[in-house]
């Protein structure tokens, strides 16, 4: 009795085993396909999440693929502004989802909540309801009878983190109490993950879009061949344009003043990959003038490394172009002005000998007979007089006026033509004033002197068509006797210098040596006069400085001024 006995109980032990084994099993595969079901939903919803850049998808429409599968609703909080949006809500029941909709908007958000989103939001931590009573998932509640129909006999809060921060949290109800478990809430913490990823990225896509159009320069994107995909309202105002819609489509060679500088430039930009400063023509849509831009640009390349996609930005350079060309022609005019000048100078010398041997030939009655109402001398001496008035015209032409000197600070000259001188160079040139505030004054005329840092800086800045730096820098110097350092042909005493230093490409020996003689210049045809420096050395001769340059090939120039420092006055 006892042997069957025990075979009996180690049957029934080895089948309850096995019971079990099964149970488990069965138990494990319904675990991995609900676990397998959840991720498979997790990757429905980001691929719904990608798309809510959209403007045609909405967050609600990525939280419907949760419901009812996953929730019987769900909902999304946004910390905006220093308080908490109820940012979406969908439910299984379109009613009970425009009930709960209508009723949570004409309620404040319930920060000290806690339990739910407000303890997501506040402590950063996810919170699970599973088997607490109905009156603690309840407690803290604006309309509880309401959230009661909704259902919230389960819940999972997970926080919305982005860049270190919680912008939000994701609830998902479930009206049948116990129906979450820890899986669930990983499941969600992850969903919640992505949930506050696109958000994000959403929000960061919106403050991109609005830098792109409300930008005051002109901003474009076309595809590789020229089609303009996406511009601002500037692009589309500078080029002559009523609307952006207009501008879409459009081939991009249709707006180049020469349809060929499209194709060199987008050459260019294959080899560089980017483009910084370029000058280009453009042609107007509305009445065909030419718009001059500094054009900056990237090219978007795949991994072939072939072009795809070209985004840059315009910024009109018209009215400097204009200016530009202004002062060429003051610079010409000057030019022949002084040419004149010279000429009206010495020819009026003769002329004044002239005058002046016809009026003493009429005092002394030493004078040609006069043959009817024919005088010749007084025709010598009108004519003369005639000539004398064309000689002052021309030399008023050629502005050879009296220099005005007056004590002047160059910090404070500086200062004023600061602004000025931004404007007459490109964008991609950095001006930097490294001013002295110790420096005495010297005396000079303060707008000749304007005239000099003008032409100096617009030097500089065509030593850099790729960009750079310059300097303009004011010291004072002390020359002795035992120490002519500085240059030799500076009297011993106290000087003011301004010095303008650019990093540009720099001058050879030969280059520095005549850059100051009249109509010498380094520029292509048409681009210079070649008496930017012969003037500044004319107005800083006439002024009583001294005038230099040094210069490195490939590493910069430095145009150095001086003039005498005056004493300081005495205080009595």
């Amino acid at each position: 009795m006892l042997g069957p006995w025990w075979i009996i109980a180690l049957r029934f032990i080895v089948v309850a085993a096995m019971v079990v084994v099964i149970i488990r099993l069965v138990q494990s595969r319904r675990g991995e396909r609900k676990a397998t079901r959840r991720w498979e939903m997790l990757s429905r919803v980001s691929a719904g999440l990608a798309e809510i850049i959209r403007a045609d998808t909405k967050l609600e429409d990525v939280l419907r693929l949760l419901v009812p599968q996953f929730a019987d609703w769900c909902s999304v909080h946004l910390v905006e502004d220093g308080g908490v949006r109820r940012a979406a809500v969908v439910h299984a029941d379109p009613d009970i989802e425009a009930r709960v909709r209508k009723r949570l908007s004409e309620v404040p958000f319930v920060a000290d909540a806690p339990l739910g989103p407000a303890k997501a939001i506040r402590t950063g931590e996810p919170d699970l309801l599973r088997h607490q009573s109905h009156e603690q998932i309840l407690a803290g509640q604006v309309d509880p009878e309401l959230l009661g129909i909704a259902g919230i006999g389960s819940r999972i809060s997970v926080p919305l983190r982005a860049r270190q921060r919680i912008i939000g949290a994701l609830s998902l109800h479930r009206r049948a109490r116990g129906a979450y478990d820890g899986g669930d809430l990983e499941w969600a913490d992850e969903l919640g993950r992505q949930v506050a990823l696109a958000i994000e990225n959403t929000r960061l896509y919106a403050d991109a879009r609005r830098l792109f159009e409300e930008s005051a320069s002109a901003n474009w994107v076309s595809t590789s061949d020229g089609r303009i995909l996406a511009c601002n309202w500037r692009f589309a105002e500078l080029l002559g344009f009523s609307s952006i819609d207009e501008v879409l489509g459009l081939q991009a060679s249709e707006l180049f003043a020469r349809p060929e500088e499209r194709d060199e430039f987008v050459a260019e930009l294959r080899v560089q990959r980017r483009i910084a400063g370029r000058e280009v023509s453009f042609k107007r849509h509305d009445d065909g003038r030419t718009v001059f831009g500094l054009v900056d640009a990237s090219g978007d390349f795949d991994d072939q490394g072939e072009l795809r996609r070209v985004m840059g930005y315009v910024v009109d350079r018209s009215a400097q172009k204009d200016l530009e060309e202004q002062l060429r022609q003051s610079q010409r005019l000057e030019a022949v002005g002084q040419l004149a000048g010279g000429i009206a100078h010495d020819f009026n010398n003769l002329l004044t000998v002239i005058i002046g041997c016809a009026d003493l030939m009429a005092m002394d009655g030493d004078r040609p007979a006069v043959e009817g109402d024919h005088d010749p001398l007084d025709e010598l001496t009108k004519a003369a007089r005639r000539a004398a008035s064309l000689t002052r015209q021309l030399l008023a032409f050629s502005r050879r006026q009296i220099l005005q000197p007056r004590l002047v600070n160059l910090n404070d000259s500086l200062k004023a033509v600061h602004a000025m001188l931004r404007r007459l160079v490109s964008e991609s040139v950095v001006i930097v004033l490294n001013l002295d505030p110790r420096i005495s004054q010297v005396r000079v005329d303060p707008n000749q002197i304007d005239q000099v840092i003008v032409n100096l800086v617009l030097n500089s800045s065509y030593a850099m068509p790729e960009g750079g730096t310059v300097t303009l820098t004011t010291r004072s110097i002390e020359i002795t006797e035992s120490n002519p350092s500085a240059k030799p042909y500076m009297r011993p005493g106290s000087y003011i210098a301004l010095a303008v230093s650019d990093t540009g490409s720099g001058m050879d020996e030969d280059t520095r040596a005549r850059a100051f003689e009249p109509f010498f210049t380094t520029k292509p045809l048409g681009k210079g006069t070649g008496l930017g420096l012969s003037t500044v050395y004319g107005i800083i001769k006439q002024s009583g400085g001294h005038v230099w340059i040094d210069s490195e090939l490939s590493v910069g120039t430095t145009v150095t001024i001086c003039f005498q420092a005056e004493p300081v006055p005495a205080h009595v």
